[in-house]
């Protein structure tokens, strides 16, 4: 299970030196690459998973994006050490996430036991996210027990506030994701982060960019 840090941060626009946009170049180019792995995974609501790195880390990889953190293990992404989160306790504990969507089984030797060292990678953590998230709607979603089945239901998710398939996406995220799995104020602070960041997300880059099923 991951047990995700709390790295929540608001989504900090830049200029982009590629394009003029509102987002930063290594910035827009995560959100390439989340939406292309989703989309090769069968995914293509890819911004579900980009709200999944913006509530988690603001699409943070390396340490050098986000020096708040702890400097986890060198990753070859990063020429340097990767994010890890610095909620778990003291850095020198070696317990936060690590990477884009803080990956997180325990200490970080643990969590590189679990699912392998390509998650210090930005395209290994990404690809396992997609993973585990269509791992968590067979287990969750009733009649989406295959992986198709799950990565239909997936793909019907509507990025609307308070749509109840949305309002189902976003809980199971907190419960399975982050292990908010009541009704709590807290709980659903944490899920509403992940639908609203998806949201978010979407409308900054407008249909045309997350659009894939045609591709």
């Amino acid at each position: 299970m991951v047990r995700a840090a709390a790295l929540v941060v608001l989504f900090a626009c830049a200029a982009d030196p590629a394009g003029g946009g509102s987002l930063s170049q290594v910035k827009h180019g995560r959100l390439v690459l989340i939406r292309d792995t989703a989309a090769q995974m069968g995914v293509h609501n890819g911004a579900l998973m980009a709200g999944i790195a913006m509530s988690e880390t603001n699409l943070a990889h390396c340490w050098s994006e986000a020096t708040y953190a702890c400097m986890g293990p060198t990753s070859p992404s990063c020429g340097g050490p990767i994010i890890a989160g610095s909620a778990d306790g003291p850095c020198a504990a070696m317990q936060g996430g690590l990477g884009m969507f803080q990956f997180d089984a325990g200490t970080w030797a643990d969590t590189l036991a679990a699912y392998g060292d390509a998650i210090l990678t930005v395209s290994g953590n990404t690809a396992q996210a997609v993973s585990f998230v269509i791992d968590k709607v067979m287990l969750d979603i009733p009649g989406a027990a295959s992986w198709q089945d799950a990565v239909d239901w997936l793909n019907r998710v509507p990025l609307v506030a308070g749509d109840p398939i949305t309002e189902q996406w976003s809980h199971l995220i907190a419960c399975r994701y982050n292990g908010c799995c009541t009704t709590s104020a807290l709980c659903t602070e944490r899920a509403d982060g992940y639908r609203d960041h998806a949201i978010e997300v979407y409308r900054e880059l407008g249909a045309a960019f997350w659009q894939t099923s045609d591709r």
